[in-house]
């Protein structure tokens, strides 16, 4: 990406933060309603033996590795792209605009991740341990 796409799309992701944001925070301090809240809670299997036990392990290890590979991708993607745009930056103000790209990037990579592994939960537990 160009380093006007790039500022392009900063700049929309600030001012739509902006704009949902603010009307959000005024109105949440505004109103003191409470709802009720069901909650859901997803049932883990019941793991009954050793051979469970190590199929979960095996599934979960398996999950875990794609969730970090696909953020050490973005990670990657992300200082590619920083690398890129500061080789063709003419100016600090570009230079400054790349580097605020990248940390972006970065944020929303650890976003990402963090809510990929809380839908990932805790891991298997061994049978006979608590």
């Amino acid at each position: 990406m160009n380093s006007l796409t790039q500022r392009t799309i900063a700049s929309v992701a600030i001012v739509v933060t902006l704009a949902l944001g603010t009307p959000a925070l005024a109105l949440a301090a505004g109103t003191t309603t409470t709802t009720p809240t069901t909650t859901f809670v997803a049932r883990t299997p019941v793991i009954k033996n050793l051979r469970q036990y190590r199929a979960a392990e095996k599934l979960y290890l398996a999950q875990l590795k794609v969730i970090n590979l696909t953020f050490l991708a973005a990670v990657a993607t992300a200082k590619s792209n920083l690398a890129i745009a500061i080789g063709a930056a003419p100016n600090s103000t570009v230079r400054i605009s790349a580097r605020a790209t990248y940390r972006f990037a970065i944020t929303e990579a650890t976003i990402a991740r963090s809510n990929a592994l809380t839908l990932l939960g805790k891991p298997p537990v061994k049978p006979g341990h608590k």
